[in-house]
């Protein structure tokens, strides 16, 4: 039996209507209103939450949305990337992760 932090996983944003966004030439700034806590953004964090994750997707096929958005290819260090960023994202409440 493998471990559950092995098994593949597909990430959503919880709702939508859980994000209120600021925008700034610096970055993105996302007021999480469940928790009450403000976060600070990439543009490749805010690309995942503003619509690459509106359905669920696992690691790769976030990785590939997102690469879309930015016209990018994406290589295996940028999925393992990727990955990585979904995992803190769940870690703060803003997605949730969903077993395939």
């Amino acid at each position: 039996m493998t471990p559950a932090a092995a098994e593949p996983r597909r990430w959503r944003i919880r709702s939508s209507d859980h994000f209120a966004w600021a925008h700034a030439p610096s970055g993105h700034v996302l007021y999480h209103r469940p928790s009450g806590r403000t976060h600070f953004l990439n543009t490749g964090a805010w690309l995942l939450l503003g619509g690459c994750l509106d359905e669920a997707r696992d690691a790769r096929g976030a990785a590939l949305a997102l690469s879309t958005r930015q016209n990018t290819s994406p290589d295996p260090r940028f999925i393992a990337h990727v990955a990585d960023l979904l995992r803190h994202l769940e870690r703060l409440g803003l997605v949730e992760s969903l077993p395939e």
